[in-house]
């Protein structure tokens, strides 16, 4: 079978990044710029983009610059949706990002998502300057007071995920609230522990600061102790490591508590395995928790006992519509929570069946 011309290659992956909207924070290049994003010859860039103006994917404007075609889906979307997520792998991220993708795609609207690494990244002013809605998933990293001025003011709407910055007059979709976050230390007081410890090996943000207030409140209000344990990991970097290590040490201390709630899951990995390693059975001589349980917590050995992610669809709804709107200021609860966080009891909070 003969080779398909390598033209059509070019014109499959041109079309792939205007789907995906690529050129939603910036203009289509001319050929010569397309032939070097795409790897191909000058001749070949014009052949791709010849055949998508005769496609009505592209039409030239009379100044001769490319844009994409009025009749193509990604022009006549709801609106346009920028994702802004913190550069560092995290299996927690890549749920949000699945959420709001999802989300974006029963909206009918058009979906970017883009990585920063520091809040000075220029991609992260380009998002704001542009006309459509910014979701915005905050890194640990502390927010600079000109970017914050900057996300008041910005021509963009914008929304913060996982976070809440309400009190800035930014809406916010809240993940847990208190009522939720309460389950978790109720489920454990229910199996007869009187001190709870909290462990912390995330990046300190306001996120991570309520879910240590919310443990104090309930030890407070429920007459349970419990001590802090905190060592919080840099920005952009990944906790378990550090969790494992402060693990260690409270394993050794000579008052070790019986149960422990981390307040991300990648603490409570790096502390289930702190515990292998020191011979603590996990369910049995001691329970461990996470706040938000990702969606691999069940698949672990032992599983893991957490809140899992919430339906966060009729939030985003209520902020897609206002992307798509003409009102410039935001109308309604500027702190949105979903009703339900589903608890999931895994292996790590109860002891394991005994043997027939």
């Amino acid at each position: 079978m003969p080779r398909p011309p390598l033209y059509t290659d070019a014109m499959q992956a041109l079309e792939r990044k205007i789907s995906s909207g690529e050129f939603m924070l910036r203009d289509l290049p001319g050929e010569r710029k397309l032939a070097e994003e795409l790897g191909v010859s000058y001749m070949t860039a014009r052949k791709a983009v010849a055949g998508l103006l005769e496609k009505d994917v592209l039409a030239r404007q009379p100044n001769g610059s490319l844009v994409v075609h009025p009749s193509q889906g990604v022009i006549n979307a709801s609106c346009q949706v920028v994702l802004l997520i913190p550069a560092y792998p995290s299996v927690h991220l890549l749920h949000c990002r699945s959420h709001i993708a999802s989300a974006a795609a029963l909206r009918g609207a058009q979906f970017r998502a883009l990585e920063y690494v520091h809040w000075d990244d220029a991609v992260i002013s380009e998002a704001l300057d542009s006309d459509g809605g910014v979701v915005i998933v905050p890194s640990t990293e502390p927010i600079p007071r000109r970017r914050l001025r900057a996300l008041q003011a910005a021509a963009s709407k914008v929304v913060m995920f996982d976070a809440d910055m309400s009190d800035l007059g930014i809406p916010s979709i809240r993940l847990f609230t208190g009522d939720h976050i309460a389950l978790l230390f109720e489920h454990l007081r229910d199996m007869g522990h009187t001190r709870i410890d909290c462990l912390n090996a995330q990046g300190h943000n306001s996120e991570i600061d309520r879910r240590v207030a919310h443990w104090r409140s309930w030890l407070e209000a429920n007459g349970s102790t419990g001590e802090l344990h905190d060592n919080p990991a840099p920005p952009y970097s990944d906790p378990t490591a550090l969790a494992h290590d402060l693990t260690l040490d409270v394993l050794d201390s000579p008052d070790r508590p019986t149960a422990i709630v981390c307040t991300t899951q990648p603490a409570a990995i790096g502390a289930i395995r702190a515990c292998h390693d020191r011979g603590v059975r996990v369910g049995h001589d001691i329970a461990i928790a996470a706040i938000n349980n990702e969606p691999t917590g069940r698949f672990f050995t032992p599983s893991i006992t957490g809140l899992n992610m919430p339906d966060v669809q009729a939030q985003l709804d209520i902020c897609f519509e206002w992307f798509a709107s003409s009102r410039k200021t935001w109308n309604g609860p500027m702190r949105q929570s979903p009703g339900d966080s589903p608890l999931f009891i895994g292996e790590s909070t109860q002891p394991k069946p005994a043997s027939a």
